[in-house]
């Protein structure tokens, strides 16, 4: 379900026309909303939901502009593919762990 839900919100994105600045400030500011809410309450199921397929569609993005392989498809474990793309991303100098975030293209 998350699979077919993550492939929609990927179909109706016009992020073939950003830069990689543009990708890189979506990617980031979709995860401090992802991480800003830590599971805590006063957040709907859909709400967050919707927090995790934003950041999972940034994440994708900034990882196809990057020529890192990755497609809603591979989402059937979220947070397992979630980190493998974080560390691709890393390792191309991206840094998403922390305050300096960089892009190496």
């Amino acid at each position: 379900m998350y699979v077919d839900l993550l492939t929609r919100a990927l179909g109706t994105d016009e992020a073939s026309i950003k830069s990689n600045d543009s990708l890189l400030a979506d990617l980031v500011d979709s995860r401090a909303r992802l991480r800003g809410t830590g599971g805590g309450s006063g957040s709907s199921a859909a709400e967050s939901l919707a927090r995790e397929l934003t950041y999972d569609g940034a994440l994708i993005r900034m990882c196809e502009a990057l020529s890192v392989p990755a497609s809603a498809s591979r989402f059937s474990n979220p947070t397992q593919e979630r980190q493998r793309l974080e560390l691709e991303l890393t390792t191309l100098g991206v840094a998403l762990l922390d305050s300096a975030t960089t892009v190496q293209a």
